[in-house]
């Protein structure tokens, strides 16, 4: 019988994805800075939260969470991460994990990365939080001993990362 509960092997899956995620962007940021012109490098960081990208379009809330700090970090490091876990995730993978072959996770996990990235508002952001994505998707069905070790597992390395971006400054 398979053990449900949360333990070491979750832990190390988690660790393993935040880890090599965060390598990723070190990577890209760095090739990016020696490939590109500096005209095309020298720009702000591109938003790195789906809420971030899309918050302007909601005048009332933007006001709201841009005057408080409190209201900023929560939707950064427990809404952001619960919601979009759940959307990028959780409900595609639901339907695919143990009822197709290997190949049609492995599509649906690299899809969803693809729109993961793109929903953080840059094509730049295909590529840094795509792999993200990509690193929750691998970590999503590597953790499956149930639905909800799989979800969970997910939104702390999202929380996690979120909060290594705040720390350093950025959002």
């Amino acid at each position: 019988m398979e053990n449900k509960t949360f333990g070491l092997r979750h832990v190390r899956n988690i660790l393993t994805a935040y880890g090599l995620s965060w390598i990723w962007v070190v990577i890209v940021a760095n090739i990016l800075q020696a490939v590109l012109p500096r005209a095309v490098v020298d720009f702000e960081l591109p938003v790195l939260s789906v809420f971030g990208a899309w918050i302007d379009h909601f005048p009332a809330m933007a006001t709201a969470v841009k005057a408080s700090v409190g209201l900023s970090l929560f939707m950064t490091l427990v809404f952001a991460p619960v919601i979009e876990e759940a959307m990028f995730r959780m409900l595609p993978l639901t339907f695919v994990i143990g009822q197709h072959p290997e190949k049609v996770r492995a599509v649906v996990i690299v899809i969803c990365g693809i729109i993961f990235g793109w929903a953080h508002g840059s094509p730049i952001n295909v590529f840094i939080q795509g792999f993200v994505g990509l690193m929750l998707g691998w970590l999503y069905v590597k953790n499956n001993t149930s639905q909800k070790a799989s979800y969970i597992s997910c939104v702390i390395v999202h929380a996690l990362y979120n909060f290594t971006i705040v720390a350093m400054g950025g959002v």
